[in-house]
């Protein structure tokens, strides 16, 4: 591994032998661990499909920015990042201004001490961010001290009732509009103190300017006023004949209560061009208004325009829909209409969706570009919590030793009372398929993982720069790991086995549906010979039903045939079982 992100050279990435697609989990600031990781990757290595969550999704999207400037020095780019962000990383995270001071709040109760420092550092924010409301109980108290020793009080009565009620004022003025910025402002300000957009005040790019500009670079395009940011569509059909990279993130709607995967399918989405111009740069929104066609509400004073479809959107704003970590960067508004309403007028108004952070829905979307049987591998990153029990070696990176061992889901106690326990029902309500899924066969011995301790990543706005060198040489270490140490070839085979075995299953649970299983009157092959050509939705024509019947009746004489010996789930099948089902997709 080279000893510093500057010891990385173009020939390094010039002749990729192989091919594959990476995953890469959310974390915040824990995304520097990514760059060096790719780039490790990318010396054998060529991207065929990048997927992530949050910071996860940040990372995909200069990844492949970096394989689509793979021929210009695009990874090259890509493993300078950490040296650039060095100790630099908080200036990205730029609050709106009248939500500076509960930045300032959140920084000081993350920062390591004990409750009591943290109360100090608190109190002096109170003090340094609202001066007025002091001076304003400054002014009340020594009023009331001089209007009481003019009536006769003691001075030293005085003196202490001033002082008291100086106290008073300052605290509940303080406090008070500490609420109204909680209450008020914070969801006005889309559910978060960072809009990402750069604010006043600040002479370096906020979060969302710097991410597209970096897209551009690394992707080795001009980063002017009149160049257009990047697209999916753009990664899809690179210059020079070179093969196309596809990149997938996750948001979540909060409105609808459900993960959408970026691009989306959905083509019903509309913004509002004000709202945009305060997240976006001015570049990103010339090319949305070129590329977005007005939506008429009747009403001359709106704004709404359709999103870009599919590959038009520019992937700076699908990396920053799944980047809305909550409370801290802004949630981003889109608009669709509810077609469960009764009447029509309701129908026909836009309703605000709020998409927040990915990560919310799937942190760790391992089954991106999932095949059952693969012809080139799906890496895992994962950032996982350091402990010396089970974290043993001279790095922070490891494969699982051992893929046959039993379901490697840590067990961790809960530490810090009715919080942390409020906080494990969260964890395991929004992570528990993500740990599942990375457990399987199949799964797991293709997963990275990279621990981290708690001052390391995370919601670590401050890290210094020996810091964020250090996660992301953690990060080349578990490039190199997957890149040399992986074993695709028994990896396949693993596949090959669940895959025959959830076969194997399946194919009897067709079979016994079709012949009936003795408990329900009706067998599913009696249902088929009475019941299509009277289907009330999704007629087919007399050919393509007779042509579907036909390969039923096919699957089900395979089931039949699979039933001979010997039965493949019971040999030596890695564990756990599996499902094979229908689901939606996001």
């Amino acid at each position: 591994m080279p000893t510093d992100p500057g010891a990385y050279h173009q020939g390094d990435f010039t002749h990729p032998t192989r091919i594959c697609d990476l995953v890469m989990k959310g974390g915040v600031s824990s995304g520097v661990v990514y760059p060096l990781a790719a780039a490790e990757l990318a010396k054998d290595f060529r991207f065929n499909s990048i997927g992530g969550t949050s910071a996860g999704a940040i990372a995909a999207a200069v990844t492949a920015a970096a394989e689509y400037g793979r021929a210009s020095g695009g990874f090259v780019r890509l493993s300078q990042v950490p040296t650039q962000i060095g100790g630099h990383l908080m200036r990205l995270f730029q609050p709106s201004p009248r939500l500076a001071a509960l930045l300032d709040i959140f920084l000081a109760l993350q920062a390591p001490g004990s409750w009591i420092a943290r109360f100090g550092r608190v109190l002096g924010i109170a003090v340094r961010r609202f001066v007025g409301r002091w001076l304003l109980g400054l002014v009340a108290g020594v009023l009331f001290g001089v209007v009481a020793v003019v009536s006769g009080a003691p001075v030293g009565y005085a003196v202490a009732w001033g002082a008291g009620l100086f106290v008073l004022i300052g605290i509940v003025s303080v406090v008070s509009t500490l609420c109204r910025r909680i209450t008020h402002d914070v969801p006005a300000n889309g559910y978060g103190l960072c809009p990402g957009s750069t604010q006043r005040g600040f002479d370096t790019p906020g979060l969302t300017d710097w991410l597209t500009d970096l897209i551009d670079h690394i992707a080795g395009r001009g980063t002017g006023p009149d160049d257009p940011p990047l697209t999916f569509d753009d990664l899809a059909t690179p210059p020079g004949g070179t093969p196309p990279v596809a990149l997938r993130m996750m948001t979540t709607n909060l409105m609808m209560r459900r993960p959408f995967t970026v691009p989306m399918r959905d083509h019903s989405f509309l913004f509002r061009r004000r709202e945009f111009e305060n997240l976006f740069p001015p570049r990103v929104m010339n090319y949305l208004m070129a590329n977005s066609e007005a939506f008429d509400t009747g009403n001359p004073a709106d704004d709404f325009f359709h999103l870009p479809p599919d590959g038009k959107l520019p992937v700076a704003i699908g990396a920053r829909m799944s980047l809305s970590f909550p409370l801290l960067i802004s949630a981003i508004p889109l608009y669709a209409r509810d077609f469960t309403l009764n009447e029509a007028v309701g129908r026909s108004v836009p309703r605000l969706c709020l998409f927040s952070d990915g990560g919310l829905a799937s942190n760790f979307p391992i089954h991106f570009f999932d095949k059952l049987w693969p012809n080139h591998p799906t890496f895992g990153i994962s950032l996982d919590d350091f402990n010396p029990a089970r974290n043993i070696g001279p790095g922070r990176a490891w494969l699982p030793e051992n893929a046959n061992s039993g379901v490697l889901i840590p067990i961790l106690p809960i530490e810090g009372g009715l919080l942390a326990f409020l906080q494990r029902l969260i964890d395991a309500a929004k992570d528990w398929q993500d740990n599942l899924q990375s457990t399987l066969p199949g799964y797991r011995e293709r997963i990275v993982h990279v621990a981290l301790k708690p001052d390391e990543g995370g919601l670590n706005l401050t890290m210094d720069a020996t810091m964020v060198k250090k996660l992301a040489h953690y990060g080349a270490d578990a490039g190199e790991l997957a890149r040399d140490v992986f074993n695709f070839d028994e990896h396949r085979w693993r596949r090959f086995l669940v895959a025959m075995a959830r076969m194997e299953q399946t194919l009897d649970e067709f079979t016994t549906a079709w012949d009936g299983d003795g408990v329900e009157k009706e067998s599913f092959q009696s249902y088929l010979a009475r019941y299509p050509d009277h289907a009330q939705t999704y007629q087919q024509d007399s050919a393509r039903l007779a042509e579907m019947l036909r390969r039923a009746a096919a699957l089900v004489d395979m089931g039949r045939a699979w039933r001979s010996p010997p039965d493949i789930r019971d040999g030596q099948i890695p564990k756990p079982d599996t499902n094979l089902s229908i689901t939606p997709k996001p």
